[in-house]
């Protein structure tokens, strides 16, 4: 597992066995693909936008940190019921508002432990000396989405009120 800091801030995943092996096995929905890239969302990109200089990813625009002291795989608790987020009227790109808005569906695995892994995020924050600038974020796992699985075009204010 590490975390990356390419816009977001995300805990990849994909590597992390316990962690792939809690998420159900679970049918689509019609019209919905899998994202590829399992992460967890730590903070996001609008959020981070403020910290660019003190972030300064690496050449390849990923910024990873071994997470030796950060016991995510034994903190993450995943819950056993799918959620959908719905957003109808979804900016297609929020600094071009004249290309309008489309709608989005994520699946989404909501995290248990909000609060012990709010406080792992203002751990890290802490370590790179910045304010965690979304002390209120609503963790999640995103499983699929209607955009062919792409990251990038899943709902990204997924909040309590969607489980």
């Amino acid at each position: 597992m590490e975390l990356e800091y390419n816009y977001a801030m995300i805990l990849n995943l994909n590597g992390s066995f316990s962690v792939r092996n809690s998420i159900p096995e679970i049918e689509l929905p019609e019209g919905f693909d899998r994202i590829e890239k399992i992460h967890l969302t730590l903070i996001g990109g609008q959020a981070l936008k403020q910290f660019e200089e003190e972030l300064k990813p690496q050449a390849d625009g990923t910024w990873p940190i071994e997470l030796l002291f950060l016991p995510f795989h034994e903190l993450l608790e995943l819950a056993d019921d799918v959620s959908i987020a719905e957003r109808e009227d979804y900016p297609v790109d929020e600094e071009n508002p004249e290309l309008g808005v489309e709608s989005r569906k994520t699946l989404f695995l909501p995290i248990l432990n909000q609060e012990e892994v709010r406080e792992m995020v203002n751990g890290i924050c802490e370590v790179l000396g910045i304010t965690n600038p979304e002390p209120d974020r609503f963790f999640h796992v995103s499983l699929a989405n209607i955009h062919g699985g792409n990251p990038w075009k899943s709902v990204g204010d997924i909040c309590e009120s969607d489980v």
